[in-house]
């Protein structure tokens, strides 16, 4: 098993930023860079925007009559490329249509076929089903412990109320 038998099989990465204008330029530059390269569109998505909340006293011996409160947003949007041939010049059209104000956060998916004694057994369609069965159970997964992970984040409760016996805001029954 050697570093080169691996095979990237899809990188993600999310734009965050605190101004809207600002992930919308870079996903235009991201846009344009593409038009010029060689490689294909990513699958875009838009994420939901994360908020927080800040509270403190104006004047520290006044009475709790002076508070102030500050919402702070984050606005986030995915993309992900498949079976990326150079990761190199991915990476840098993904960093380089970035605005000075935007962050990014990549995921990296590896893919290893197998030994080399298997991988001739192995059906092209076979190989597809099975990253799309893997990404289906991750997704399920994921979607299993989203409440976990949304009370890790320490404000649930802007989803819940409290009077329907805590169930999330978009849950049907």
């Amino acid at each position: 098993m050697a570093l080169p038998e691996y095979r990237l099989a899809t990188l993600k990465f999310v734009y965050t930023s605190k101004l809207r204008r600002e992930l919308q330029w870079s996903v235009q530059n991201l846009r344009r860079t593409l038009e010029w390269s060689s490689d294909p569109w990513p699958l875009p998505q838009r994420l939901p925007r994360r908020a927080y909340r800040v509270s403190y006293i104006k004047a520290p011996f006044k009475g709790k009559e002076f508070w102030r409160h500050f919402v702070f947003h984050d606005y986030r949007y995915q993309f992900t490329f498949r079976h990326v041939e150079d990761v190199r010049s991915t990476l840098s059209t993904v960093l380089g249509s970035m605005t000075p104000e935007t962050s990014c956060v990549c995921h990296f998916s590896w893919h290893f076929p197998g030994a080399p004694l298997y991988a001739y057994l192995e059906a092209d369609g076979a190989a597809l089903q099975c990253e799309q069965a893997l990404e289906r159970g991750l997704m399920a997964i994921r979607q299993k412990n989203s409440d976990d992970v949304e009370r890790q984040k320490t404000w649930l409760g802007h989803s819940l109320h409290w009077n329907t016996g805590l169930k999330k805001a978009g849950d049907a029954e």
